[in-house]
């Protein structure tokens, strides 16, 4: 299992990423062939599990900006005859509001391993990289909501697949921004080069400071022109560029100015490396699975065979597919 910097407080972490976030940023896993394939299920699931249905009340756990409520939603309204409500949860506030937004569903607030409903609320619970995150219980909270008849389906995050081995090159990358000490010589040098309340330059002080960023920028550069192409590295190679920006015209900013960007700068960086490490210690093995399986099975759904959603390239999988249903 990956070992990485952890927070000490998980759920302020996820509060942090997604914060003032737009929809679809850079942070999201995105590679297209894969978003098509994972979009390909998700509407073939819901183009079965709606068919012939009059009632459908749908909860998304762990919901993230809403994605999978956007394919029910896009088959719901080729389903006339059947009225469907829906409510996003989510532990981050900022994340059931994009997912409300988006997908026409009441937002909820909520811890999944602790849901504020009542037993059999539901008639369809659904998750998509999420539920994994806050742990087992969350599974056998899913389950007893599920009422009579009903139906849980969820994408998890697979030790060997795909978006594992994505998200370790890219925690790599972020990792050699924070083990660079970047923003920390980023501040020493903008200091040393407009110290602010009239004070002179400290000579003495500048030179080492220089060299020390100008070190640190090359190495994140070199940790760029290593790494895959996706979001990060644009976002490193930004970042770069930014750095040296503000150094070249640091007199024209205030310095409470200047250390409040870099501090920006530092938890924004943090909050994605958060993710990918965080996605990383709760993909989950075939052992993981049958807790999983039995944690559902425990609150007395009959469980499908655990099955693989398959990259397009047919090597490591997207996910594992887990699938129950509540006997009417």
């Amino acid at each position: 299992m990956f070992e990485g910097r952890k927070y000490d407080d998980e759920t302020a972490a996820w509060r942090r990423f997604w914060s003032n976030r737009a929809r679809g940023s850079e942070h999201r896993y995105r590679e297209p062939a894969a978003a098509a394939v994972i979009g390909d299920h998700w509407q073939a699931y819901f183009g079965k599990t709606f068919a012939g249905r009059g009632v459908v009340g749908l909860i998304d756990l762990a919901c993230g900006e809403g994605e999978v409520l956007q394919y029910a939603n896009a088959q719901a309204l080729q389903m006339p005859d059947m009225a469907m409500t829906a409510i996003c949860a989510d532990i981050a506030p900022d994340a059931v509001r994009l997912a409300g937004a988006a997908g026409g569903a009441e937002p909820a607030v909520a811890d999944c391993a602790r849901l504020p409903f009542c037993d059999g609320a539901f008639t369809d619970a659904v998750s998509q990289y999420g539920l994994e995150y806050a742990g087992p219980r969350a599974f056998s909270e899913a389950a007893r909501i599920i009422g009579a008849g009903g139906q849980f389906h969820a994408l998890v995050h697979c030790e060997h697949g795909a978006v594992a081995a994505t998200c370790s090159d890219v925690a790599k990358l972020l990792e050699s921004v924070l083990d660079a000490a970047l923003f920390e010589r980023l501040s020493t040098c903008c200091k040393a080069l407009s110290p602010g309340d009239g004070r002179a330059v400290d000579t003495g002080m500048l030179e080492p400071s220089v060299e020390a960023l100008r070190q640190a920028l090359q190495r994140v550069t070199e940790a760029v022109t290593a790494a895959p192409d996706g979001p990060a590295r644009v976002h490193v190679a930004r970042l770069v560029g930014d750095c040296q920006r503000l150094v070249s015209r640091v007199t024209a900013y205030a310095p409470a100015d200047v250390e409040a960007w870099i501090a920006g700068q530092r938890a924004e960086i943090d909050a994605f490396h958060h993710r990918m490490t965080s996605m990383l210690r709760v993909a989950q093995s075939d052992a993981d699975m049958r807790e999983l399986a039995a944690a559902l099975a425990g609150q007395g759904l009959v469980l499908a065979p655990v099955a693989e959603l398959a990259a397009p390239d047919g090597e490591a999988p997207l996910a594992w597919i887990l699938h129950a249903s509540r006997p009417a």
